[in-house]
């Protein structure tokens, strides 16, 4: 059987239409993915190969996630059992990330200030 261009073409656009519903974009280069099970959501930073840490950038899934143009916020659930689970702060600009921190520590964090908290799943209707 032979796949006339039109056809070819449409297969094309259509596995790209797909697989870009899956990501959308928190802040600068940081996007959020929603996993084909339909219920788990990974941090990545475009450009970075995060699959040395379970897929993510914060070596966990997303919980809960906040942000504003220099800083998210994302309450992870760690991959990797021996690690704790806890709050993650990203800093856009530079990348840098710090935490896990408990939610009493992380309201210690003055770069915090002001970012709304959203569960995961009202985040990813609000990108």
């Amino acid at each position: 059987m032979r796949l006339t261009l039109p056809l070819l073409l449409l297969c094309v656009v259509a596995s790209l239409l797909t697989g870009c519903g899956n990501e959308r974009t928190v802040a600068g280069a940081f996007r959020l993915e929603l996993f084909e099970d339909g219920t788990t959501y990974y941090l990545h930073k475009h450009g970075q190969d995060d699959s040395s840490k379970g897929g993510s950038v914060i070596e966990g899934t997303v919980l809960r996630l906040g942000w504003s143009s220099r800083f998210i916020v994302a309450e992870r659930h760690s991959i990797y059992r021996g690690d704790p689970d806890g709050w993650m702060i990203i800093d856009v600009q530079s990348g840098a990330m710090s935490g896990p921190f408990t939610a009493t520590e992380l309201r210690t964090h003055p770069e915090t200030q002001g970012i709304q908290i959203y569960e995961v799943r009202e985040a990813w209707k609000r990108l």
